[in-house]
């Protein structure tokens, strides 16, 4: 059949009774080319906005339309009314007025004076965005707006969007509509906030003039007030509603499109806490939107996904397991090349391959992988403190940076989930002794703390069973370490049976003396037969621990002082000092190529000029060796001193007695210039007012233009963390952040301020640091500490302050950890020393 024909735009209209024209408003009765009825001016469309297509266009592909929350990447609007005010997807301190789109059914939130005003929706690729929202007390709804020209859209397509949108528009405010339209004009902060959205800039929520960004943690208080009610229905509440709660924000925060670093790495942690609290599905679901929002850092769902692996392991679920861990592996090949994330997905991966039974790929994927670099040291120490329960970010007795940093970590995470079978098992598996003396002894230590009786330090001798076959330096570092399982149970008695048991192992273990610097002929010789430094170097570290250990009881600090000389006597044999190392190669530096060749020449008696050149070039190669050994040697010696320092009551002084023995040895072969390392400054601040610390400044005196020795880095911040936290974020942004030095502070200020009672100070402190993805970091481990110590209220309240998106969910997911972690924090050892 043919429709009546519009005499002025010539489109077609449905309806046979038509008046005027649905497009052009022009009279249906009216001659060919006559005026339309005058209608209200239309807006001229927003900048960005799609412009209408013109006569005869295309008619546009059928698209699936995108439900709310799938996060995919907006389009362009189809139209939009430039004085509209923009819907935002969460409520806000100004936001408060709910609205949902008559026609996607997006919910937006809205000014309380946007009421009966032109409001854009939320939703971006909503086909009709602009509509009016609601007004209190109306009677009947608004007619839709006039499009601002007459549309193009074919004939069909028009009069069914027209029809569903009266159909909303009627139903919503059939339902919803609650009163009279407020007059209240837009303040200034909404009309800077609308200007904001409309130029399409991230808006700041202005609070009174102040940016968020600038408003610091609520302090002092365990149930902080706020305005918002989501915050405050929370406050105070059950622990599963509170998890509700925080579930709700991670995933609200992982909708928000704006002050939004990474909506992958939102979903990421959403995903992570749905699994860590019995939630597959929802944390299955964001996984899905994982992929949609971030195709190329698709690796983000491996951790959660390992969360869904213990969930279901835990549950006896060895179907559901498997498929989590496969999907895990999957993306192995997507992790990073670079970094230090990598390394703490690798270490979770392999605790979960362990797991599962599956160690010979879980040794491939160590292989594949392993680090020892100093990033590898702090991400297994995170792993640690975060996978499986939550504890302190410490090194306090880790003696020496660990070789195989990975596999200690992934040791631990089984641990910390109760796998006592297969964490000996994998520790068992290693292929060095080395690797295998690092997992058993952090295994030792968990079995001595958790199992040993009072008095013991091995029940059922399964630890000397494990130790079987292994190297008496290796042994003893195990045994050592077991001690200090014991000493953080409190049983002095069992931590005197571990070092017994160490000391024995150390006494089959003989130190050759110390090496001097051979002469000239013996030189090349010499680089080759200096001592295997691995056996040597696990008995000083055993000795080491085991002078930690004494050290925590006043009653056996002299004999620590002997362990302490003990194992000075290993790391001595392992290459001449430093300083007759130097002395060496600086006297081949003077004579220069030439001059070494005709010494040589003479010297070894020499044929020719081409046999000298050739002993030249082998003799400097020998000696390059022999300096690198002695500067090891010396960097070993300091760092075992260093972590001496703070041990426990009279260590100081001994450190003291070495540093200046060693430091005005008449003997090149038995002086190290220990001055010149970071020990002096440590012990002026453990010697304080004492006689030690003036003779420490009175030959530091002799040595330096400086009245004192430079100050510990940790000493230092710590004071002006004290003081003035913007002095202390000023000074760490100094610190070199070679070797982690930063990120290490930062991270172990963060862990170390909740579990001191003082959680304000430490969100205080992180508020203020420059680095977003550090700042992410610190939030979640202070967060998970403090809600394991009873702080839920004061974090939740601190959510609401941060500005970001990525911050609160960090948040949410410490708070989460807190909330479901199984078990307190355990006892911890004192901090080590400032500088080491």
């Amino acid at each position: 059949m043919d429709f009546p024909v519009c005499p002025s735009c010539r489109q077609s209209v449905i309806d046979d009774d038509a008046v005027d024209c649905p497009f052009c408003g022009a009279s249906m009765k009216a001659k060919p080319g006559a005026k339309a009825s005058p209608k209200p001016a239309a807006a001229a469309p927003a900048k960005g906005t799609a412009a209408a297509p013109k006569a005869g266009a295309a008619k546009p592909a059928t698209t699936k339309p995108t439900l709310p929350g799938d996060d995919l990447p907006f389009e362009s609007e189809l139209t939009a009314g430039a004085t509209a005010i923009p819907a935002l997807p969460s409520p806000t301190k100004q936001r408060t007025l709910k609205v949902i789109c008559p026609m996607c059914d997006t919910p937006g939130y809205l000014p309380p004076s946007a009421a009966g005003k032109d409001v854009r929706c939320a939703n971006a690729k909503c086909v009709m965005p602009v509509f009016t929202a609601p007004a209190e007390k109306k009677e009947a709804p608004p007619p839709p707006p006039a499009p601002p020209k007459p549309s193009k859209l074919p004939l069909i397509g028009g009069i069914t969007l027209a029809v569903v949108l009266l159909f909303g528009v009627g139903l919503y405010f059939a339902f919803f509509s609650t009163g009279k339209p407020k007059t209240k004009e837009l303040t200034e902060e909404e009309k800077q906030l609308i200007a904001e959205m409309a130029a399409g800039g991230s808006a700041k929520l202005p609070t009174k003039g102040t940016s968020p960004a600038n408003v610091g943690p609520i302090t002092g208080q365990k149930n902080p007030k706020t305005k918002d009610p989501n915050q405050a229905a929370a406050l105070g509440a059950s622990r599963d509603e509170l998890i509700n709660s925080v579930l709700k924000q991670m995933k609200d925060s992982s909708l928000a499109s704006d002050r939004q670093r990474s909506k992958p790495f939102c979903r990421q942690l959403a995903a992570e806490a749905n699994a860590v609290t019995g939630n597959p599905g929802a944390a299955s679901e964001h996984l899905d939107q994982l992929v949609k929002v971030g195709s190329a850092v698709t690796y983000y769902r491996i951790i959660p996904l390992l969360d869904l692996f213990w969930a279901d392991f835990a549950a006896g679920d060895k179907k559901g397991a498997t498929t989590r861990l496969n999907n895990a592996l999957s993306e192995v090949p997507k992790i990073p090349k670079f970094g230090r994330t990598r390394l703490e997905i690798v270490g979770r991966l392999i605790a979960a391959q362990v797991a599962a039974g599956r160690i010979p790929d879980a040794l491939n994927m160590l292989s594949t992988f392993q680090s020892s670099e100093s990033e590898a040291q702090l991400a297994a120490r995170l792993q640690i403190a975060m996978d499986g329960r939550v504890s302190r970010l410490s090194d306090a007795f880790f003696i020496l940076p660990w070789e195989f940093p990975q596999a200690v970590a992934a040791t631990a995470s089984l641990l910390n989930r109760g796998e006592m079978d297969a964490a000996i098992a994998w520790a068992s598996a290693q292929k060095t002794d080395e690797a295998k003396a690092e997992c058993l002894a952090i295994w030792a230590e968990h079995i001595a703390r958790t199992t040993a009786s009072k008095g013991e330090v091995d029940p059922n001798g399964v630890i000397a069973k494990a130790l079987e076959g292994l190297p008496p330096s290796f042994a003893a570092r195990v045994w050592a370490r077991a001690g200090c399982g014991r000493v953080l149970a409190k049983d002095q008695e069992g931590a005197a049976a571990a070092v017994k048991l160490a000391l024995e192992k150390l006494s089959t273990v003989t130190p050759p003396p110390e090496p001097t610097m051979p002469n000239v002929k013996n030189t090349q010789r010499f680089a080759r037969d200096l001592p295997p430094p691995d056996p040597l170097i696990q008995a000083a570290i055993a000795a080491t621990q085991i002078a930690f250990v004494q050290a925590q009881s006043a009653d056996t600090v002299a004999d620590a002082e002997q362990s302490l000389d003990l194992a000075l006597t290993y790391i001595r044999a392992t290459a001449p000092t430093f300083a007759a190392a130097q002395q060496r190669q600086e006297e081949t530096d003077r004579m220069g190529n030439t001059g070494l060749q005709s010494f040589l020449k003479s010297e070894l008696r020499l044929k020719s000029d081409d046999e000298a050149r050739t002993t030249a070039s082998n003799y400097k190669r020998a000696l390059a060796e022999i300096v690198r050994a002695a500067e090891q040697k010396l960097q070993t010696e300091t760092t075992l001193l260093s972590r001496l320092c703070g041990a426990g009551v009279g260590l100081y002084h001994k450190v003291w007695v070495v540093v200046s023995t060693r430091s005005t040895a008449d003997d090149v072969n038995r002086r190290e210039n220990l001055f010149a390392t970071q020990l002096p400054g440590e012990l002026i601040e453990g010697l304080k007012g004492t006689p030690e610390e003036k003779a420490i400044l009175g030959a530091w005196g002799l040595r330096s233009n400086q009245p004192v020795p430079p100050r510990p880095p940790f000493i230092e911040f710590n004071e002006l963390l004290k003081t003035d936290v913007n002095r202390a974020v000023q000074f760490v942004q100094t610190i070199d952040n070679r070797n982690s030095r930063r990120e290490d502070i930062l991270l172990r200020t963060a862990s170390l301020l909740p579990t001191m009672d003082n959680l304000p100070l430490a969100f205080q402190f992180i508020s203020k640091l420059d680095d977003m993805v550090i700042r992410e970091e610190c939030y979640r481990l202070a967060a998970a500490l403090g809600a394991q110590n009873g702080q839920a209220d004061l974090i939740w309240s601190q959510i609401s302050q941060v500005p970001q998106n990525t911050e609160k969910t960090s948040l949410c997911r410490g708070l989460i950890a807190g909330l479901v972690s199984s078990q307190k924090s355990e006892a911890e050892f004192p901090e080590p020393s400032p500088g080491s």
